[in-house]
Parts: structure tokens; C-alpha cells; sequence
């Protein structure tokens, strides 16, 4: 009975640490696959010898072009969060305002070298109201730009408003940055 014991205890340790290997295994796969993902979407849409500008202008149009909204319910962030969102949008060619700047994120960065983070906190760029909201931000020299994908297309219309625009010249869209979070997307 002792040895019965020792035994069911030994197989359950064991299962658990399978599925906890199991968990790692996937989300680094994501993570890889993400990658790999942007890095084929940004051979085929820029040239090596284009400016960072012109790679990051292009990028911000492809995105445009070629992702639909979906809206998602209560996002809440985790651990690798950019990277499933990102490949969830290159693989399902629709997503939320989250699944944008992550998408977008992570082509700017396989673009040009730059650092990209994601913001997350408030806008009223929509309907005057302040919603909840996720943009890129891409740091050219010592200042943070403003690459906001999904508020370009559905709010302005593509024209461009919210493409690498200064942090300073958009903060009442923000809501002043107040209790936004910023996620450090790496490559």
C-alpha cells in the first residue's frame, strides 16, 4: 500500500512537470513563430536600402491594408502577451486595437532596429469618450513617436494622423499618458 502511494504521487510530480514543460514549449514556439512571421512580412513589404522612415511608413500601411477589426473583451496582459497577439493577428487578419500594436510592433523593430514599445491605457480619439486602447510607440533618437495603426484607420480614415506623430502633440487623444503601461517589445 506504502509502495502504491509513493508511486501515484511519483506519476502525478511527473504529469505536472509535463504539463508545465509542455506550457513553456508552446509559448516559446509562439514567440519563434511570431518572429518569423514579422520577419517574412517585412522581406516581402521593404527594401534593404529604404530609410527607417520609409520601412516603418510601409509597414504602417500594410497593416492597414491587410488587418481587419475584431474586438476582444476584457484584455488582460500576461507574460508574452505581445507575441500571441501578434501572431494571432498574422494569422487570423483581424484583432483588436491590442492585436495591432503588437502586430505593428513587432515589424517595426524587424524593420529597423529601433525600440518599439507597446502602450496601454486610455483614448477618446474614437468618440470624444475615453475607452480603454493599445498603440506603438517607436523611439527615433531620444524621443517616443506615436504609430497608432488602428486609431488611423478607423478614426481618422488612413490619413496618416496618428503615424509617427510626437507624444507631446497627441496627449489629450491619450488622456495625458495617465496610467498608461508601456511593454518593451524585443525582437
Amino acid at each position: 500500500m506504502f509502495q502504491k502511494t509513493k508511486i501515484k504521487k511519483l506519476v502525478f510530480l511527473l504529469l505536472v512537470f509535463c504539463l508545465m514543460a509542455g506550457s513553456f514549449s508552446v509559448k516559446a514556439q509562439a514567440a519563434a513563430t511570431a518572429g518569423s512571421k514579422a520577419e517574412a512580412i517585412v522581406k516581402k513589404n521593404v527594401k534593404s536600402g529604404d530609410s527607417a522612415k520609409k520601412k516603418l511608413k510601409k509597414l504602417f500601411t500594410y497593416i492597414q491594408k491587410n488587418y481587419d477589426y475584431a474586438r476582444a473583451m476584457g484584455f488582460k496582459t500576461y507574460n508574452g502577451w505581445e507575441k500571441d497577439y501578434a501572431l494571432e493577428m498574422y494569422t487570423k487578419k483581424k484583432g483588436s486595437c491590442y492585436h495591432y500594436a503588437a502586430a505593428y510592433a513587432f515589424l517595426a523593430r524587424k524593420a529597423t532596429g529601433y525600440q518599439v514599445r507597446i502602450g496601454v491605457g486610455k483614448t477618446n480619439g474614437f468618440s470624444g469618450n475615453l475607452q480603454d486602447h493599445a498603440w506603438t510607440e517607436v523611439k527615433v533618437g531620444s524621443k517616443w513617436y506615436i504609430c497608432d495603426t488602428n486609431l488611423d484607420k478607423y478614426a481618422a480614415k488612413s490619413s496618416g494622423k496618428y503615424f509617427l506623430k510626437k507624444r507631446d502633440n497627441l496627449k489629450k487623444v491619450y488622456n495625458n499618458y495617465k496610467n498608461a503601461k508601456y511593454y518593451k517589445v524585443k525582437s
